[in-house]
């Protein structure tokens, strides 16, 4: 295990200390438009989006359905180009695949024919890393979500909740310095569910990369949040932009109790419900 957290400091340790020291937004969306055809007719997703996510700061967006939520991740990750505006990550104007994002979707893109270990080790591999190197550092990772005993188990072999533990293993072990989360948990009983996000803030606090987190549940966003922004019913642009004013480090099993985090959701679900309300009559 020694070796494997060794390679796990390096990769932080050897990004420019510029880099995490700089003022520089790690996201940046600028007067975005994003247009899709749809049977010879155009479909504008999202319409002059504006939005910023600072270093290491977890910012949740909500919204009603079809607001362009997932189309912003996909404008970040280079897997689609705005039709006007400009995308950046860390002052850079995105242009082609991102290697600065992580991905992590709504269904794991486990691959099925690999172990645990193999899955996460993946990633590395892809990045240059030795199979021993890498090996070691997706065993670190996979303690770390807290499935060691089943390092060598394939995806049909692990439960809903275990399968997404590894694919979030996947995305942290070569720690991007942003991450992209579309959903991660909707498939999940609300025990699980829970207990994931709970895993989900103590990860992420390792290491801080900047969080871009798609929900439809205002408790997940507030409970995870350093900010709520809300898009607007289609096409989709950013009407409001919340902070969440609750301490760091969060029990998410006893915040909702908390009279600050009511607060912060009611304040937040009287804007968004006004959205939700306008796409239905839409």
């Amino acid at each position: 295990m020694a070796s494997a957290t060794a390679d796990v400091r390096s990769n932080s340790e050897d990004r420019p200390a510029s880099s995490a020291a700089s003022d520089v937004p790690a996201i940046e969306i600028v007067g975005v438009d994003r247009v899709f055809t749809r049977g010879g007719v155009a479909f504008t997703a999202i319409r002059d989006v504006n939005l910023s996510v600072a270093q290491g700061e977890f910012l949740s967006v909500v919204g009603p359905s079809g607001c362009g939520k997932s189309t912003m991740l996909n404008l970040l990750a280079g897997l689609a180009k705005p039709d006007a505006g400009t995308v950046r990550t860390f002052g850079q104007p995105v242009k082609g695949v991102n290697k600065d994002v992580g991905f992590i979707f709504q269904r794991d893109a486990l691959l099925p024919w690999r172990t645990a270990l193999q899955n996460v080790a993946l990633p590395l591999r892809y990045r240059g890393q030795t199979k021993a190197a890498a090996q070691d550092v997706a065993r670190e990772w996979l303690s770390r979500v807290g499935l060691a005993k089943f390092a060598d188990s394939y995806p049909h072999q692990l439960s809903g909740g275990m399968r997404k533990r590894v694919a979030i293993a996947a995305t942290l072990a070569y720690q991007p310095r942003i991450i992209l989360m579309d959903e991660p948990f909707s498939a999940l009983d609300v025990q699980t569910r829970t207990l994931m996000e709970d895993d989900l803030l103590k990860l992420w606090a390792t290491y801080r990369p900047a969080v871009l987190f798609i929900t439809h549940d205002l408790e997940e966003a507030v409970g995870l949040s350093d900010r709520v922004v809300v898009m607007s019913a289609s096409p989709g642009h950013v009407v409001g932009d919340h902070p969440v004013p609750l301490d760091r480090p969060r029990d998410l099993l006893e915040i909702k109790f908390d009279p600050t985090f009511t607060q912060t959701h009611e304040r937040i679900w009287e804007q968004l419900r006004t959205e939700v309300v306008s796409a239905r009559v839409d």
